[in-house]
């Protein structure tokens, strides 16, 4: 194939003067006991019993990287032991020897450093809104090279960690049977970064208003369910990636094969078949439902595993494959990690740097330039535009990560942002704003990939804030090597959205309960909205819909399950949707929702997705519900 004119390369980068570089051992965990690929879904999850297990508390990491100091930390939520501090409350000081949040990281080996890596949770690539809604992207000058060959590894693990979480400050409180519930008002009223607020909760005229309206009825029927995939024995098929939502379809991964459902009906109106499973898929799609996997080039046996090497586009409102595309052949081609889709492009990264392809002729857009010291670790898209983590050697044993926004239509550099030491892999939550997580020194300690978010400015490279986010407190999770593997977040109205971890209710010792909270990007802080699930509910983020936030919110078994939407203004909710509450359909719908499975919520209905296929049939239980690879409820 004739390679298209491609950009001129740009030079590596070099190491910065001022500090000496700090050595990085690679340091890759095995996977977490209790979980990872193969594992089955967790029944903890939203909507069960939570076990009680506690972690341990993870060490304080520090360090910060060039440009903007962060603003002072916040504390995180005290246990419920009365009076305990409120959201905001300043950290206290350190112990005696140990470094402040914000002060220079001693080099490894001094002052207690920890080494670098560890397992995560098995991925998430399936939490793709159904319409995704953009931010402006700034149009800076081009920046310095990119694209380069890099090794590529796989590290899988899975915790579901439980803490006792109780914030002071203000009353909030969900009742599942009001359509408007009342919260205590933003203590942190203030307006964006550029000082715009047209009363939306939102800075972002590019939103739009809310598509998801409160019907006359919220209650939800049935729909349809889509049977369990069985893959036999030694398959070396472990997850299911990719769910997604259209108008008229509702589409998912099956082994080997992507199929479309009618979204009331579930018909099954179309099949695209693969040579190999799927490995990856973009949690995102074009306007026209164009969108793109990650797959296999043969199918695996017990002598040869194959390889993820192919990516293929096609359209989800008719299944048809658009084109079909990878880099070399044999032995020299290149292993992908993980693709995405924004700005009209197709790009996927892996072990010999990131590749680029105009999505709808597959014609190729970039890739890696011979030579280069930097790779493309991955990419994450959406209707913002493609940001990339890039990896450049410093030295023999140190690697620095850069966080690039870029143009797609060539991959030239907009922006860049240099990470701070001590990280070996970064999160893209959101393209614009931009907004990145990373686990700094190890500090997380319990599988969930973050310690520290930073909210970065797209058109400048430049950091806005960088705060402190425990582990123990807050539910958002990032695979273990995927730029765009993470879940349980929102972003919007310049506010990233978490839920807290589940912790002991009020009332009674076994009940559970949670929030989620939001903070400022401009500053790092709490904003002081706090939307509380309930007492033996659980919430958890599902997207934006314009300047509202829509969250899944689950119960008891006999109680179903409810879509609200929130006013991110007043934190005031309406009921969209809500499950039956018979017992059967309770335990069906805990048997799919945990933190890995895929929720998708459009046009009034609603849709879970299980991410783990099984090797057999099992007994089934009565009392457990059917399994099934995805079921659909309704109000209409």
């Amino acid at each position: 194939m004739t390679q298209p004119p491609q950009p001129p390369p740009r030079p590596p980068h070099e190491p910065s003067g001022g500090e000496p570089p700090q050595d990085t051992p690679p340091g890759f965990g095995p996977p977490a006991a209790s979980g990872g690929f193969g594992a089955p879904p967790s029944r903890e999850g939203f909507g069960a019993p939570p076990s009680l297990e506690k972690g341990t508390p993870p060490a304080d990491g520090a360090g910060t990287g060039k440009g903007t100091p962060p603003p002072p930390p916040t504390a995180p939520p005290a246990p419920p032991t009365p009076p305990g501090p409120a959201y905001g409350t300043p950290q206290a000081a350190p112990p005696p020897g140990q470094p402040a949040y914000g002060a220079p990281h001693p080099a490894p080996g001094q002052g207690g450093q920890a080494a670098y890596g560890y397992p995560h949770p098995a991925p998430s690539y399936a939490t793709a809104p159904y319409t995704q809604q953009g931010y402006g992207v700034g149009q800076p000058p081009a920046g310095p090279g990119r694209r380069g060959p890099g090794p590529v590894f796989w590290i899988i693990g899975a915790t579901v960690l439980v803490i006792a979480l109780i914030v002071g400050g203000g009353v909030w409180y969900a009742n599942s049977g009001t359509d408007e519930t009342p919260v205590a008002k933003d203590k942190d009223d203030k307006k964006g970064e550029d000082g715009k607020d047209d009363g939306t909760g939102t800075d972002d005229p590019a939103a739009g208003p809310a598509k998801e309206k409160a019907p006359a009825d919220p209650a939800a029927k049935q729909l349809f369910t889509v049977p369990m995939v069985y893959t036999g024995a030694d398959s070396h098929v472990y997850e299911l990636p990719g769910s997604w939502l259209t108008a008229k379809v509702y589409a998912r991964t099956g082994i080997s094969e992507v199929n479309g459902y009618d979204a009331v009906t579930g018909a099954r109106v179309w099949n695209l078949k693969l040579p190999g499973p799927v490995c990856s898929a973009s949690g995102f799609q074009s306007e026209e439902g164009l969108t793109a996997v990650l797959h296999k080039s043969t199918r695996p046996t017990k002598d040869d595993l194959g390889q993820c090497d192919k990516v293929t586009a096609f359209d989800l409102r008719t299944g048809k494959a658009l084109w079909t595309k990878g880099a070399g052949s044999g032995e020299g081609s290149a292993v992908f990690r993980e693709v995405t889709v924004g700005g009209g492009t197709v790009a996927a990264g892996g072990s010999r740097g990131g590749y680029g392809w105009d999505l709808k002729s597959g014609d190729q857009v970039w890739s890696p330039k011979p030579g280069d010291e930097c790779y493309d670790m991955g990419y994450q898209g959406g209707s913002g535009g493609l940001a990339v983590v890039r990896k450049c050697t410093i030295n023999t044993d140190q690697d620095q990560l850069f966080v690039q926004k870029l143009d797609p239509k060539d991959g030239s550099v907009g922006s860049e942002y240099k990470m701070p030491p001590g990280i070996d892999y970064a999160h893209v939550l959101s393209v614009s704003p931009l907004v990145v997580a990373a686990d700094v020194n190890d500090a997380a300690g319990d599988g969930s990939g973050i310690s520290d978010f930073f909210s970065i400015d797209g058109s400048t490279g430049k950091l806005r804030a960088r705060w402190p986010a425990d582990a123990k407190t807050y539910a958002a999770s990032c695979d273990a090597v995927a730029v765009s593997g993470c879940a349980n977040f929102a972003v919007g109205g310049d506010r990233l959205y978490v839920p807290t971890e589940d912790h002991q209710g009020k009332k009674e010792s076994f009940a559970r309960t949670n929030e989620i909270v939001s903070f400022d990007l401009a500053t790092g802080k709490l904003t002081g909205q706090r939307l509380d699930a309930g007492e033996d509910w659980q919430l958890r983020p599902l997207r934006m819909d314009g300047p509202r936030l829509l969250a899944y919110r689950a119960g008891p078994y006999d109680q179903g399950g409810q879509v609200v939407s929130v006013d991110t203004k007043t934190m005031k909710t309406q009921l969209l949707l809500k499950t039956p509450g018979d017992e059967r359909t309770g335990e069906t719908v805990s048997h799919l929702v945990n933190r890995s499975s895929a929720i998708l919520f459009g046009d009034g209905r609603l849709y879970f997705g299980q991410t783990m296929p099984e090797e057999k049939k099992k007994p089934v239980d009565s009392r457990d519900g059917v399994p099934c690879l995805a079921l659909a409820f309704g109000t209409r």
